[in-house]
């Protein structure tokens, strides 16, 4: 049992620090909400990768400023849409769905690259 809190806390830690770049830089957090099987075939340069339907457990784990400028996007804008509803119900008052990875891409001026786990 200790062995698993222990390794939890070592996971939500190692999240934090890997992601610190993108959560304090004045640059918004861009997360792509698509299945780990899509984000394999592509990602947004810089974005992160945090599922639609578990959007308000992780984005609470990164512990950023509720006026933190969001952009999520997805592969049609659905799914986007979704989680941008979910952030805006928890406070967050900079969330904005930016449509598919295509469309998303071209709005942010960013390159579509390979994701890396």
């Amino acid at each position: 049992m200790t062995f698993n809190i222990f390794k939890n806390l070592r996971v939500k830690i190692l999240f934090i620090v890997l992601l610190s770049p993108f959560v304090f830089a004045d640059e918004p957090l861009v997360i792509d909400v698509r299945t780990l099987e899509e984000v394999k075939t592509g990602v947004i340069q810089d974005a992160i990768h945090i599922e639609w339907t578990k959007i308000e457990e992780k984005i609470t784990d990164l512990n950023i400023p509720k006026d933190q400028k969001i952009y999520l996007y997805c592969r049609s804008g659905n799914r986007s849409g979704k989680a941008t509803a979910i952030l805006e119900k928890m406070g967050f008052t900079n969330a904005k769905n930016v449509g598919g990875m295509i469309e998303a891409a071209e709005k942010l001026d960013k390159k579509i690259v390979k994701y890396s786990e």
